[in-house]
């Protein structure tokens, strides 16, 4: 990363989704003894035990009063609570909007000087219609960027781990006798294990690199998205797949329908469709490939998450 950027290394960090999926890796990762004070803010039961210097705090991102306090002091938020999955739409803006808002709100009356949000590649596709999801990432960064702080927004591709939401998704697909593909399949993924992007995560906070830029960051494999259901499949039945396409032209129609109707019935929307109609491989720039070489290959991850 470029030299001129301050080297002052964060003392207090406040995290938001820290029993998350990414959040308990985070934490595993991380050194406590490099700090003096972290807060972690979490919906969840917090763990039997922790460092004397790691607080936890019961609340959701609307629940100000639970955090407010422990912003008071905080050097650096690393942010990654969010809504995913299939929810009704308003959740999403709900959480990963308005959350986010009266968190940078919360933010700049305690004096935050930095901010780490985690977004989604998918807020960088071409066509956002009806995925709420990314339409919510989209809004949430222009909050973070106007809000005056020193930031850095990274983008991660896929995030491949034991528990991945994602990569329960794609296995269950997967392990279908027969796999449906949407489209042609060659949509190119490069899925990131979620110990990579926690230490990723980590070396903005630890080096204080907050740019006011946006980070694309994933893993060192690039596949198509019907090679990646491949690989699953093969891996969890030991055979062969079969695969049957099934065009966007037929689908796309059809599920835009469906869902003014029976959104909650339907097992794939228009947005969890994005994944393979566009470049889920995310951008390159430095700072992810200088560490390429040591990054989880994809045949690696797929085995740690998927083999018993």
């Amino acid at each position: 990363m470029p030299a001129e950027f301050p080297q002052t290394r964060a003392r207090r960090i406040f995290i938001t989704g820290a029993s998350g999926f990414l959040g308990r890796c985070l934490l595993a990762r991380l050194d406590p003894s490099k700090f003096e004070k972290i807060s972690c803010l979490s919906r969840s039961a917090p763990p039997s035990t922790s460092p004397a210097n790691v607080e936890w705090l019961s609340g959701g991102l609307a629940d100000t009063a639970a955090y407010s306090a422990a912003l008071d002091g905080a050097d650096c938020v690393v942010h990654l609570a969010a809504a995913t999955g299939k929810l009704p739409p308003k959740e999403y803006f709900a959480v990963n909007v308005e959350g986010t808002r009266r968190l940078v709100e919360q933010c700049q009356r305690a004096g935050v000087r930095s901010f780490l949000f985690i977004s989604s590649v998918a807020a960088g596709f071409p066509d956002l219609t009806r995925y709420h999801y990314a339409q919510s990432k989209v809004q949430a960064e222009e909050i973070v960027r106007a809000s005056g702080m020193n930031f850095a927004i990274v983008r991660p591709t896929m995030i491949f781990g034991p528990g991945s939401l994602v990569l329960t998704g794609l296995a269950t697909l997967a392990a279908l006798p027969v796999i449906p593909v949407f489209g042609s399949g060659a949509t190119p993924v490069s899925p990131i294990a979620v110990e990579d992007l926690a230490d990723f995560l980590l070396r903005f906070v630890d080096n204080n690199l907050f740019p006011g830029e946006t980070f694309d960051l994933g893993g060192p494999d690039v596949v198509s998205i019907e090679d990646l259901l491949r690989k699953i499949h093969l891996l969890l039945r030991r055979a062969e797949p079969k695969v049957l396409h099934i065009p966007m032209a037929l689908l796309l129609p059809a599920l835009t329908l469906l869902e003014f109707v029976a959104y909650p019935l339907l097992p794939i929307t228009i947005g969890q469709l994005a994944t393979f109609r566009f470049d889920g491989s995310g951008r390159l720039n430095a700072f992810r490939n200088e560490p390429k070489p040591r990054l989880q290959s994809l045949d690696a991850m797929l085995a740690a998450a998927l083999t018993p």
